[in-house]
């Protein structure tokens, strides 16, 4: 009974007891810090601000703070005594395809009383000295259009130019003192028999730059000069026409950035100004009466503070530096400096359990406490299960930055360091989105990314089964699932049915009923689930649904629901919400279904019905699983686009093999994807694209050798 009692609070347990240690109320330092910043630059944080955090003056006599990215200690400057204390340090700020902010802890622990020391740099102040010039570049990118066929690049492209006409946007060019290039990225959408399928022309506030011609789609860069005078101090206005003269019958190009490298004038903007520069001999402009920082960040993680503060003269600093360049210099008053993103208590430190794990759960950390049921449930039924949330995978293993890679990372350290045997399942607990830094402001958000891979028929996509591939064999090395969920009721709905249907669904021969659909589009689906029925053993019961434009179809299918099927089998055409042409099940239909308990687990071969990653559209998958009593307990839906012929490798697999002989849907799924080959294209597809919706380790109910 003890251990009964305990089985709600392990997966927490797991979690925290690290973060606490052994420590005393009287002597624990604070709890740490994650500092969130966008923008590079200086921060400044005063410690006053950090009092709702457990950071009061009076616990943080005699600790050591010291400020983290990742494992690197990083340098900071410490101003003023006590309350009034205040901390600054350099942040660089890198965006990459999944985070856009950088992430540091601040640490209270026992010793010295600060940490890493912010080194000095030497600069002997000018009495005058002619503005330094150097070389700026400003890029404009505006990510409005999601394009899954870019293959060699970010997919995220800006306006698309139709010829003939023409699309404008603007550059902000502060300080011009010369002339300069510019750099202009597009990707082309069309192509055509013939010499020349694109032609661009260039005016650059008002002024003509000059045009560039081509053949063929994908990526195509244009570089052309700017002559001196011809840029502003701020906007300029940047014209890109197409005539549409080419005789191509379609002229389509889509805007990925535009850039300019020209010469500035050190002036700041805002009180702030980040530049590189081989002079020794440096003055800049732009600045109030306030003093002004100004440190050396060619290294980063290892900056510099330039001299004591400077006091403008005019608006104006000069100094001279004694070492040779190159410098990369930040200057900036208080009013110039960065903002904080946010700041949040640091998650708990990620580390092994003592045990080991069976069966991970990765939940983003709003959706942690949802998903306790099932953790609970699995530990009872003799799974070692931990949960462990997203913001700990980042914080060990990508320097609290979201990254897929640094899940399979996790998974790879899980595997090779817990106590054995090793983990078999993992579950996802939470959506996915190609659009993780909500360039679109949409609806569905990206909470527990997935591994984006590129296909031969689709381009890009999400593989979750790509992230459990820890080996880069090409195969996923655990049963890997995922619950797409957005908010805690849509896990406690997932979690409800994974639970009924393991320990409470309703009695009666629905369980073992097969329903088999197939599109009527290609006589070679119906073919497709004729070969898989063939493989049902006794006595498993099947029936065969074949789209009649003379029937009603739609309702027969319906009215079959309805009754409950253990397993429902589709192959034919899709999309992201329908199954066929004939819309025979949509989205909408979910809804309205009436099975009271009677859920099974779908299995779909046909293109995209598990796009989960869509950000504003939930696919039928999803669907399926997080409407409330109704749909599907647990599925196979595709993310991509591929052949029939060769998801039937798979399906081959799964019907004549693992579906009857494997103890639960993961390993079952998992398996029958290693009938197929990683090292041919379209067979990769079908391995990286087919993915689990559910539990992965949901137990079937139509092995031999159960008894039921």
């Amino acid at each position: 009974m003890a251990r009964r009692l305990l089985i709600p609070l392990f997966p927490i347990l797991v979690l925290a007891l690290a973060a606490c240690g052994h420590r005393t109320a009287s002597t624990a330092p604070p709890p740490d810090l994650v500092i969130r910043v966008r923008e590079t630059g200086l921060v400044e944080i005063a410690i006053r601000d950090l009092k709702a955090f457990g950071w009061d003056v009076q616990k943080l006599e005699g600790k050591r703070i010291t400020l983290w990215r990742g494992d690197q200690e990083i340098p900071y400057q410490r101003v003023g005594e006590g309350n009034d204390a205040r901390l600054r340090f350099f942040a660089q700020v890198t965006p990459t395809r999944f985070d856009d902010r950088a992430a540091f802890i601040l640490r209270a622990e026992d010793g010295p009383p600060d940490g890493a020391a912010l080194a000095q740099a030497a600069a002997e102040r000018l009495a005058d000295a002619p503005l330094t010039t150097f070389t700026a570049t400003v890029r404009v990118e505006e990510n409005r259009t999601y394009l899954a066929q870019v293959r060699d690049g970010d997919p995220w492209l800006g306006p698309r130019l139709f010829a003939p006409g023409e699309i404008a946007t603007f550059i902000d060019t502060p300080a011009p003192a010369g002339g300069g290039r510019l750099r202009v990225r597009v990707w082309a959408a069309t192509a055509a028999p013939g010499d020349i399928d694109h032609r661009l022309v260039f005016t650059l506030n008002g002024q003509a730059l000059g045009e560039n011609a081509w053949d063929g789609n994908g990526p195509h860069e244009i570089e052309l000069p700017i002559p001196a005078g011809a840029l502003h101090d701020g906007d300029n206005a940047l014209v890109i026409t197409a005539p549409g003269d080419t005789g191509a019958p379609a002229d389509l190009v889509y805007l990925d950035w535009a850039e300019i490298a020209y010469a500035r004038a050190a002036r700041a903007e805002d009180e702030r100004l980040l530049f590189e520069t081989d002079a020794r001999e440096i003055a800049m402009a732009g600045f109030g009466e306030a003093d002004v920082e100004v440190w050396e960040v060619s290294d980063p993680t290892r900056p510099r503070r330039l001299g004591e503060g400077w006091a403008p003269k005019q608006g104006v600093i000069a100094f001279r530096v004694t070492e040779p360049g190159p410098h990369r210099l930040l200057a900036t008053s208080a009013k110039g400096m960065s903002k904080l993103d946010a700041l949040a208590l640091a998650p708990p430190p990620l580390t092994a359990p003592e045990g080991g794990a069976d069966y991970i759960i990765i939940a983003h950390p709003s959706l942690a406490e949802a998903i306790q049921p099932l953790a609970a449930y699995r530990w009872e039924q003799g799974l070692r299960t931990v949960v462990v949330t997203t913001d700990q995978i980042y914080q060990r293993f990508n320097r609290g930055m979201q990254s897929p890679d640094a899940i399979t990372d996790f998974l790879r350290w899980a595997v090779a360091t817990w106590p054995a045997p090793p983990p078999r399942f993992v579950l996802l607990a939470g959506d996915a989105s190609y659009d993780p830094l909500n360039y679109l402001d949409a609806p569905f958000k990206n909470l527990v990314p997935g591994a984006f891979v590129a296909t031969i028929e689709l381009g890009e996509t999400i593989s979750d089964n790509a992230m459990a591939d820890i080996d880069g064999d090409g195969w996923q090395d655990l049963a890997i699932g995922r619950f797409p969920a957005q908010t805690p009721e849509e896990v406690q709905v997932m979690v409800k049915k994974t639970l009924a249907f393991e320990s409470g669904r309703p009695a009666g021969a629905w369980i073992d009923r097969m329903l088999f659909v197939a599109d009527n589009d290609d006589p070679y689906f119906n073919q497709f689930n004729q070969d898989l029925i063939a493989m049902i053993p006794a006595p498993l019961v099947t029936e065969n649904l074949v789209i009649d434009p003379n029937q009603d179809t739609r309702g027969d299918l319906l009215a079959r629901l309805n009754q409950g099927r253990g397993l429902v089998s589709y192959m034919g055409h899709g999309a992201i919400d329908i199954w066929a042409q004939e819309e025979i099940l949509k989205n909408e239909d979910v809804l309205e279904l009436h099975q009271e308990g009677r859920l099974g687990v779908f299995l779909v071969w046909a293109c995209l019905n598990g796009y989960f990653q869509h950000p504003s559209q939930r696919s039928l998958g999803e669907m399926l699983l997080i409407t409330p009593d109704k749909g599907a307990v647990a599925g196979l839906f595709p993310t991509g686009q591929t052949f029939p012929n060769v998801q039937g490798v798979m399906a081959d697999a799964l019907f004549g093999e693992t579906l009857f002989d494997q103890p639960t849907i993961g390993e079952a799924f998992m398996n029958a994807a290693r009938s197929l080959h990683p090292e041919l294209d379209d067979q990769r597809d079908v391995i990286n694209t087919f993915l689990l919706l559910g539990d992965p380790a949901l137990v079937l109910p139509w092995r031999h050798d159960v008894t039921r």
